[in-house]
């Protein structure tokens, strides 16, 4: 499901080592490393195996995912993914063994506890770095899949989202929806069951953007089924967890009419980010499932903005 990330090549050994020794104190040797592959990631990671014991994650990466893996280091009781040192464009981070988490059922509430976290320490912050969805990145993303649906020869598919570039209801929702920090893939493919406990990785295509987008991503169901299949629900563990961190830091939560706005907003941009996956890889009747889902989040959406006065 997840998007390709673009990066460069990996850093030259002494520059990374040095770093890391800088970081941890200790002065590392290589035993043995190992490409890591799977997912539809194009950048260069490996596994590192240290004479110290330790296990890294070497990986060549944008600047925005450095960016947000600092931001996502100082929020309170998040612990992992921890970035051990990091350059203008790769990170070393600890290894996470374990099998991600199965498409079929709910995401750990342990993952779902962590964007609570991050959504609320990041409420109306912008982490520097990370890129905003604004109307323009909107129109960007658009362009985008419009290419994937064309090059498919998608025409029923791409007639349906042209118009939405320009979408007056989707320019609205984006001025009235607080951002935060978003990982903006949180598939459960990009959950690690680590035995010591589920761990979020990939934070390639993290962004700026209402919580929503995370919540509808991560409560999708079994992308081998029908698009319009219902979606998982929305454990307590985020529920209970963003509410007390929103109590602390900015005085309660919000009105459950914004809230509506949130959720149909997420649910669309969720859709629409994907179709262009969807058109390379799933095939027609997928793009279908999910242009009709999003087309009718959109509908929803109007009256939703409407409740807002």
């Amino acid at each position: 499901m997840s998007a390709a990330v673009s990066a460069g090549a990996l850093p030259p050994d002494d520059v990374w080592l040095r770093a890391l020794a800088r970081r941890t104190r200790t002065t590392p040797a290589i035993l043995r490393r190992e490409a890591l592959t799977g997912g539809y990631v194009s950048s260069a990671v490996e596994r590192v195996d240290l004479d110290d014991g330790r296990s890294v994650v070497l990986k060549a990466a944008r600047p925005e995912e450095v960016a947000a893996l600092r931001a996502v280091a100082v929020v309170v009781g998040v612990d992992r993914p921890r970035m051990l040192a990091s350059g203008p464009d790769w990170l070393v981070q600890t290894h996470h063994p374990g099998p991600p988490a199965p498409a079929q059922g709910p995401a750990p509430d342990e993952i779902w506890a962590t964007l609570a976290r991050v959504h609320a320490h990041w409420r109306r912050n912008r982490p520097r770095g990370v890129p905003v969805v604004d109307p323009a990145w909107w129109r960007r993303l658009c362009t985008t899949v419009l290419t994937a649906l064309d090059g498919a020869a998608l025409v029923e598919a791409a007639a349906t989202v042209r118009p939405w570039a320009t979408d007056e209801r989707v320019g609205r929702a984006l001025t009235v929806l607080p951002r935060t920090l978003c990982h903006g893939d949180a598939h459960r493919g990009n959950v690690l069951l680590d035995p010591d406990g589920p761990v979020l990785i990939d934070w390639g295509n993290a962004r700026v953007a209402p919580a929503g987008l995370d919540v509808a991503v991560l409560r999708a169901p079994d992308p081998s089924g029908p698009a319009d299949a219902e979606p998982h629900p929305v454990p307590d563990a985020y529920t209970d967890t963003l509410a007390a961190g929103l109590a602390h830091g900015l005085g309660g939560a919000d009105p459950p009419e914004l809230v509506a706005v949130e959720r149909e907003w997420g649910t669309f941009q969720a859709h629409l980010q994907y179709l262009g996956f969807a058109a390379d890889h799933q095939g027609p009747d997928r793009v279908h499932g999910m242009t009709t889902v999003a087309a009718a989040a959109l509908d929803r959406l109007g009256p939703a903005l409407s409740a807002l006065g």
